[in-house]
């Protein structure tokens, strides 16, 4: 019962947010914004959105050669197979199925592989604080957004300076972060603190400073190659935005939309968050809800295709997945 009612609350959600994007829309408008794309710009989105989620692939294999070296392959097929998971099932369903994959079909154990896709969670954080702070700073914003850029600046300089410490000196630091939370309520600090030692935990099996580099590098990898796809759709449309500060900005504020646990595929989330995005610019509604619709099917197609390749291609069935995904979006539902 409790499953379905959260599973009922996410597409609830979804449905309240795509009634957002859509309140307002001249179909007129946007039918002809999307009549007048320029193609050529529409398969470099599909195929660099691609490429994107071939670097979250080789991301996750750097976190995790600790625990076995995964060829790419499985790990490409096992992302692809999430990813797609993700756009066809309610509350990000294919965190846990891309582990449950790749555990099944490479004989590891499933808990240490659910940590290391949290932890590439705190990584896409890290870089979009530094995406949000570049796109603050340069944006058309009142003067006292400003700040808020360099705040988001200076978290993500902490950030990666406590991951360094963490690496280097796990016990010294951790200490040193209970110390400084101990005078907060334990409702507060423990959580934290908790969630702290579990990333410690995380970080010291990568070993060494080059392998939390790489991990950094291929962060940015994802995020920049999305970012081209934003930036694409933009020129696709001939939208009045500056293509690489347009794809920084509508990359990072998208992602904090579709942080919302919603339907599948963040339909409703995605749409709020390009209109939020374009108003900053100054583009109206009805443009902004056709680039939200052009960008996203292109990505949407891309996730969903490559997964459903490499489902057809591996050893397992809809039942396993149906399965998991209960299992997944019980256990998603339950962090939200």
């Amino acid at each position: 019962m409790k499953h379905f009612v959260r599973l009922a609350v996410s597409l609830g959600l979804s449905a309240v947010f795509l009634w957002i994007a859509v309140r307002g829309v001249s179909w007129e408008e946007t039918s002809a914004a999307l009549r007048a794309a320029r193609i050529v710009y529409l398969p470099p989105i599909f195929i660099i959105a691609v490429i994107s989620l071939y670097f979250r692939a080789l991301r996750w294999g750097v976190l995790l050669r600790p625990l076995a070296r995964v060829e790419r392959r499985s790990l490409f097929s096992a992302t692809a197979i999430g990813f797609a998971a993700n756009m066809l099932l309610p509350l990000r369903a294919g965190e846990v199925i891309r582990p449950w994959l790749l555990a099944r079909k490479e004989g590891l154990t499933l808990a240490p592989l659910l940590a290391t896709v949290a932890i590439e969670r705190l990584f896409d954080m890290a870089i979009l604080l530094l995406f949000f702070a570049v796109a603050t700073l340069t944006l058309p914003l009142p003067p006292e957004w400003k700040h808020y850029g360099w705040v988001f600046l200076g978290t993500f300089v902490v950030f990666l300076g406590v991951l360094i410490a963490l690496q280097s000196a796990p016990e010294r630091t951790v200490a040193l972060l209970e110390g400084v939370l101990r005078p907060l309520p334990a409702g507060v600090s423990g959580p934290v603190v908790r969630a702290v030692h579990q990333f410690a935990d995380g970080l010291a099996s990568l070993k060494s400073a080059s392998a939390v580099g790489l991990a950094v590098v291929y962060s940015l990898a994802v995020w920049l190659t999305l970012a081209v796809t934003f930036g694409l759709g933009l020129a696709a449309l001939d939208l009045p935005v500056p293509l690489v500060r347009g794809g920084l900005s509508m990359t990072t504020i998208v992602a904090i939309a579709v942080s919302i646990p919603g339907g599948p595929g963040f339909i409703g989330m995605f749409q709020v968050g390009c209109e939020v995005g374009l108003g900053v610019y100054g583009v109206g509604k009805s443009l902004a809800f056709s680039y939200s619709v052009l960008v996203h099917v292109l990505q949407f197609a891309s996730n969903v295709l490559l997964g459903l390749y490499f489902f057809l291609t591996e050893n397992v069935s809809l039942k396993e997945i149906r399965a998991e995904a209960s299992i997944a979006t019980g256990a998603e539902s339950s962090k939200s």
